[in-house]
């Protein structure tokens, strides 16, 4: 599923711009995440809903719950409770950590292997080939920064895919 480029949407003004079979809505809110998730669903698109970003959601299994029943096809969280609760009730989480320091990246590390964590997002997208060699096995997304298409190109020998929020990026075609 996460393979090659991803469409990062903050906002859904670029709902026509969006090329990438898979999403990840990473703001909405409560009362409007619904209508997103139909927008994009009627459209065809698999969709993960970065539930940290969801204003007036809190955390939990209500929380995440209702992000699944509102239609998603997944989530995005930084949170572990939030990664345990989804993983309980068999909905597809990917678990977002940002890689600051080699401190920060051997927490991240050590949490991934605690629950078990299949697909984790790593924050910025230039460390991400760095952090995946640390945890073979599993699916490693890249984020945030990544701006050209050499880099892309680049990242992408070592890691299944980049969330990006670039339009430009969005049209980029990869070869399996």
């Amino acid at each position: 599923m996460f393979k090659g480029i991803i469409a990062a949407l903050w906002d859904m003004d670029s709902i026509g711009e969006i090329e990438p079979d898979v999403v990840f809505l990473l703001k909405s809110d409560i009362l409007n995440l619904k209508f997103h998730l139909k927008i994009l669903k009627d459209r065809g698109k698999t969709v993960f809903v970065d539930m940290d970003f969801v204003n007036g959601l809190g955390e939990g299994e209500e929380a995440v719950l209702f992000v699944k029943k509102a239609g998603a096809d997944g989530i995005i969280t930084i949170k572990p409770r939030n990664y345990v609760v989804a993983k309980k009730n068999g909905i597809p989480t990917v678990l977002r950590f940002f890689a600051l320091d080699s401190k920060a990246v051997e927490r991240g590390i050590e949490q991934i292997e605690t629950l078990g964590v299949d697909v984790v997002e790593v924050l910025p997208g230039a460390v991400a080939p760095k952090v995946a060699r640390k945890i073979p096995g599993r699916t490693v997304i890249a984020a945030g920064l990544v701006e050209t298409e050499g880099e892309a190109r680049e990242i992408l020998k070592h890691v299944s895919a980049i969330s990006t929020s670039s339009r430009i990026l969005w049209k980029m075609k990869f070869l399996p």
